[in-house]
Formats: C-alpha cells, sequence, structure tokens
C-alpha cells in the first residue's frame, strides 16, 4: 500500500511539469537510441565478417610445415660439437613442402571430436593471364565433394556450380576480383603459368563471390590433380582443411590436432586475428562513445531532480509532518528517476529499432573488408541489453543524490525558511 502511494506522489511530481519531464525522458531515449545505432552498425559489420569467413574458408587448416621450423644443418652442428650451436647468416633453402601421408592424417583427424568433416587441398601461387592482362592468384586445387563438406563454397559461386570444374580439358572458378582484374568472365579462357614450364589452358566456368575481399580478389579453383601439375607437385597435397561442429571451439580443436599431427595447425580465428583485433577496438571506441552520450542524459536528469526537490521542498517538509519517513521520500524521488529511465530507454529502444532499420536500407556500397550495396547492421537483441542496461545504470546513479538529499531534508527548518 505504501509503496503505491509513493509511486502516485512521484507521478504526480513528474505530470506537474510535463514539459520538463518530456526533456528528461527525450535525452535518455535520444542516448539508448544511438547507442543502439552504433552497436548494431558495429556488431552488423564483424558479424558479417565472421559469417562469410566460416562459411567460405575452413574452421581449420593444417599446414605442410611444422609450427616451430628447425634447421638440418644446425642440428647437425649441434650433435657434432657435442653442445648447442648458432648458425648466424644462414640463407633459407628452398624446398618443396608436402604433407607427408596425407590419407592416414585425414583419416586420424575425422576421428577427433568436434571435426565434422576433412578435404585435402593442394595450395600455391599462380600466375593467370588473359590476352595482355595477368593476375596474381592463389591457387586452390580441390575435390569438389569433400570440399562443399568443409566449406560452403558452392552457394558462393555464380553462374555455375563447384562440380562444373569436372569440364574436359581443364576448368578454372575465378574469384570475382581475380576475374575483373583480368577482365574474364564465365566461358573465356585463361592461361596459367606451370611450375615445370609452359602454360596450360583453362576455361572460366563460374565467378565466386562471398563479399569478403580477401577472398574474392585472391582465390582461384581448380581440380586437385590440374593444381598439383601447375605447382609441381606430384601427387602430394599441402594442406587439410576441416570444418567442425562448432567453429567457436575452433582454437582448441586446432591445438588438440596439432599435438596428434605433428605440423602447423591453424584455428580460423587465428588465421584471421589482425581483423578480430580491429573489432575489439571498434567495440571499445563505441562503449567510449555511447557511454559519454548517456553520461550527459544522466547529468540532465541529475540537474532535472535536484530543481525537482528544491521545488518540492515545502511538500516534502508535510509528508514529513505527516509521518512519512526519511525512506519514503528518498524512495519517490528515486522511483521518479527510475520512471523517467524506463521512458527513456522504451522510447528510445523504439526510435532505435526504426533508425537502425533505415540506416541499414540506405543505398550506400563499400568496398572495403567486407563488400555489400548496404551498411550491416545488426537486429541482434544485444544491443538494446547493453543500451537498456547501460542507460537503467545510469538513471539510477542520477537519481541517487538527490533522492539522498530529499529524504535528509529537516522538516522544521524548511517550513521555517519558507514562512
Amino acid at each position: 500500500m505504501r509503496l503505491s502511494l509513493l509511486a502516485f506522489i512521484a507521478r504526480r511530481h513528474l505530470g506537474a511539469n510535463f514539459l520538463r519531464t518530456c526533456i528528461s525522458v527525450g535525452g535518455v531515449g535520444i542516448g539508448v537510441c544511438f547507442t543502439i545505432l552504433m552497436q548494431s552498425l558495429m556488431l552488423g559489420f564483424e558479424e558479417k565478417f565472421v559469417t562469410e569467413t566460416i562459411e567460405s574458408s575452413a574452421h581449420v587448416t593444417i599446414f605442410d610445415e611444422y609450427r616451430a621450423g628447425t634447421d638440418d644443418f644446425e642440428h647437425w652442428a649441434d650433435r657434432a660439437a657435442g653442445m648447442p650451436v648458432a648458425v648466424e647468416g644462414a640463407r633459407p633453402r628452398a624446398r618443396q613442402f608436402r604433407i607427408k601421408k596425407p590419407l592416414e592424417i585425414l583419416d586420424a583427424v575425422r576421428r577427433v571430436d568436434g571435426v565434422a568433416a576433412a578435404a585435402p587441398n593442394v595450395v600455391g601461387s599462380a600466375i593467370l593471364s588473359f590476352g595482355a592482362k595477368e593476375a596474381g592468384s592463389t591457387m586452390f586445387g580441390i575435390e569438389p565433394e569433400t570440399e562443399e563438406a568443409v566449406v560452403a563454397t558452392d552457394q558462393y559461386v555464380e553462374e555455375g556450380r563447384l562440380t562444373d570444374l569436372y569440364s574436359s580439358g581443364g576448368a578454372v572458378i575465378l574469384g570475382s576480383g581475380v576475374a575483373e582484374r583480368l577482365g574474364a568472365k564465365r566461358g573465356d579462357t585463361v592461361n596459367v603459368a606451370i611450375r615445370s614450364g609452359g602454360q596450360r589452358s583453362l576455361r572460366v566456368v563460374a565467378i565466386l563471390k562471398t563479399g569478403v575481399t580477401t577472398i574474392d580478389y585472391s582465390r582461384s579453383y581448380v581440380l586437385v590433380s590440374l593444381a598439383q601439375q601447375v605447382l609441381g607437385l606430384g601427387r602430394d597435397v599441402n594442406r587439410i582443411v576441416l570444418r567442425l561442429a562448432d567453429h567457436e571451439q575452433a582454437r582448441d580443436v586446432a591445438e588438440r590436432i596439432e599435438g596428434l599431427v605433428g605440423y602447423r595447425t591453424e584455428s580460423w580465428q587465428e588465421a584471421n586475428q589482425n581483423f578480430l583485433s580491429i573489432f575489439v577496438i571498434q567495440q571499445t571506441i563505441t562503449f567510449i562513445i555511447t557511454s559519454g552520450i548517456l553520461i550527459v542524459a544522466g547529468f540532465g536528469i541529475l540537474n532535472i531532480l535536484i530543481m525537482l526537490v528544491m521545488e518540492k521542498f515545502p511538500e516534502i517538509a508535510m509528508l514529513k509532518s505527516m509521518g512519512f519517513t526519511a525512506r519514503d521520500i528518498a524512495a519517490t524521488f528515486f522511483l521518479e528517476g527510475c520512471a523517467i529511465g524506463i521512458l527513456g530507454v522504451v522510447t528510445g529502444a523504439t526510435l532505435g529499432y526504426y533508425l537502425t532499420e533505415f540506416v541499414g536500407s540506405l543505398p550506400i556500397p563499400q568496398k572495403g573488408l567486407i563488400e555489400s550495396e548496404h551498411l550491416m547492421m545488426s537486429d541482434s537483441p544485444r544491443s538494446y541489453v547493453i543500451a537498456t542496461v547501460s542507460a537503467m545504470i545510469v538513471t539510477m546513479l542520477a537519481s541517487v543524490l538527490p533522492a539522498l538529499r530529499a529524504g535528509r531534508m529537516d522538516p522544521v527548518e524548511t517550513l521555517r525558511g519558507h514562512a
């Protein structure tokens, strides 16, 4: 009963000066609105990058090298001298890296907990030419069926299928950026330089467009057998790619597999560490800016409640003389601050939703790390939760000081001062 009475008094106080209350609610609402907008923008960019990366690239990759490479001559010198020997000025030697016993490794990693699929790859640099134009490309030799089980490449292939690589005479799928640099399109014939000398003609059977520029502007796909010929690997492979049941477990699974097979194994997080660190910086900047906006709104609430307490000195004295305790008075003004916060959150969340939808629909082409025709906005509830919790914390903190001040007022001194 007492709480409902205090809530009634708080409502009367807020309604007595409707314009001032609306200004307070508007301040909180604007803070919440722009917090949601900025969080949605930053999260949208991050989610787009992560989604496209884990769909168009392997979750875990086994490379044809060891994590900490050893120098054979240094090893021999250690054994000959009977003590550790440091070799300086040694030049790296040209050697052909490859994964030994790939079929056995494939069989072993497929039995590791968390691994959903595995496929062999042959990867290397290739020079493609079309007429007078040339473009460097990272050539991926794949088996379409096993590759599709690991990487959802087929959904990004335009005007064709991944299995079109089986076309007779040699076929290639070009990343959209590689095709753009060459000026080639589906049906054209490009040439690729073979490691052993000469060239091989390949027909473009499809174009790959993932929206991730680091992929679209660098990759081309051929069959494993053709890549082995172009790169001079014989019948060997130099990578094994894995898909996991849960991509968030990639670091742990990669560590276990590296201990099992001995080759350097890399998770998608490790491969994209530089980009992921950028997202952390973006989130930090967003937090600082939105916190500043909400703190300014909090000071607005603090100022308005202090003015309200000063205006209500006689009323506070009367309430205390009627038996209301200091805790009751403080609770009344604290409820007023919370009411402003709740109304501001509702207003800001509503405006934030529509503003996010509007900004996301604007035709703003971008071709950076991610290629898109619009700004990428996230509709994750996380943005609304962050904005709501932050706004309510700021509002409640701003309400504490005026509420305590109102509760500590002496009714006798108050009435004497207004006599």
